[in-house]
């Protein structure tokens, strides 16, 4: 593996910590909105990661990671899909196609992405990556 993707993909992580850990405490003040945006926002970036590590290439869109991700793991795809959802219901007003935005929502979301990241980590590890 090349070292600018090796980069990339450390960096894509790192993100995504970073965001779960703004998500993590705007879910503890109450800021339902702003915690489901940073829940996509890692989920995007722990996705990236994944991607990247599998697939290698470093341009990786949304409709890429829709057509991809579900031959990667099937559960990463539904909490990719359900943070996508719940952002664009804190971000526009839209209306909820899986899960309506809410704490109860919110929180296990949180638990499920946390356990992501967790995964992700031992993966990029186990390729030596990390």
């Amino acid at each position: 593996m090349k070292d600018e993707l090796k980069t990339e993909i450390i960096e894509d992580f790192n993100r995504a910590k970073t965001a779960f850990a703004s998500a993590r405490r705007n879910f503890d003040d109450g800021d339902l909105f702003t915690a489901a945006n940073r829940l996509f926002v890692t989920c995007e970036n722990a996705v990236y990661s994944c991607m990247k590590l599998r697939f290698g290439g470093t341009t990786i869109s949304r409709k890429r990671i829709i057509l991809k991700i579900q031959s990667v793991s099937p559960r990463m795809m539904e909490l990719y899909e359900r943070s996508y959802d719940l952002r664009v219901q804190a971000d526009y007003g839209r209306k909820s196609r899986i899960a309506e935005l809410n704490k109860e929502r919110i929180g296990e979301m949180i638990n499920k992405v946390q356990k992501l990241i967790s995964d992700i980590e031992k993966e990029l590890k186990k390729s030596g990556v990390m």
